[in-house]
């Protein structure tokens, strides 16, 4: 895939009420491959995908962890009033290993770091006047087992590791394993059957770092707690 993206000079009203406006034009581009592998010496619907993308200028799409390259990540250089120097790399694993039609398992590797146009890999003002950070490291590696019990009763496990080092702050870091009894009124032996009616029991080991800057939207809700717990139920099915 590859996309140009660019931005027309604003406003040269030197008496605007919105000065910020005043930008010059700007312009990025982004690139991005996915290799995709069946293996047939496991059952049908087993595959590996490795993806890789690389965005620059003012669409280097490292903000939010989306896809959506126009979220510029970081600061402008001030100077200029362009995203020129910033970038985000990201690369994604995924593989599904089929093993039996009584287990399936599935597996995924996501990283991503996207720097600003600032010099400083710390904090810097965008031109709003607001201080956010000009550099992050985001990585995510996790595993979900499928167990299925009968047509009807898939028992899903699940370990998550994450951790986020946003500027020269530490990394912001939790293990989460998750425990999924999972009905499918389908009745398929497959992981990516829907409707999906899911229980789930959840517990996160948070690190110190994360823990005390309530890094994630269950601390900021419960406080500076090292250990989270979470039980739910959920529904999951395709609208497409």
């Amino acid at each position: 895939m590859g996309e140009i993206h660019r931005l027309a000079d604003g406003t040269t009203d030197i008496d605007s009420l919105k000065p910020y406006l005043n930008y010059p034009s700007d312009i990025g581009w982004v690139i991005g491959a996915k290799h995709v592998m069946q293996l047939p010496k496991f059952l049908p619907g087993s595959f590996n995908q490795l993806s890789l993308r690389y965005g620059i200028g003012i669409a280097n799409g490292g903000d939010g962890g989306m896809t959506r390259t126009w979220l510029t990540y970081g600061a402008p250089n001030l100077e200029t009033q362009k995203f020129t120097n910033a970038y985000s790399l990201t690369l994604v694993e995924h593989f599904m290993l089929n093993f039996s039609r009584s287990f399936s398992l599935n597996g995924y590797l996501v990283y991503t770091k996207s720097h600003g146009a600032a010099e400083t890999d710390h904090i810097s003002e965008t031109y709003f006047g607001r201080e956010v950070y000009n550099r992050k490291i985001d990585f995510a590696v996790g595993l979900r087992s499928f167990y299925y019990a009968t047509d009807i009763f898939h028992l899903m496990n699940e370990v998550h590791y994450s951790s986020r080092k946003d500027g020269l702050n530490s990394p912001a870091s939790v293990l989460k394993l998750s425990i999924i009894p999972t009905l499918v009124p389908t009745a398929e032996r497959n992981a990516w059957a829907r409707p999906h009616f899911r229980f789930i029991y959840s517990i996160a080991f948070y690190n110190d770092f994360a823990k005390d800057n309530l890094y994630s939207p269950y601390l900021q809700a419960v406080g500076k707690k090292s250990i989270g717990h979470y039980f739910g139920i959920r529904a999951e099915w395709w609208i497409f």
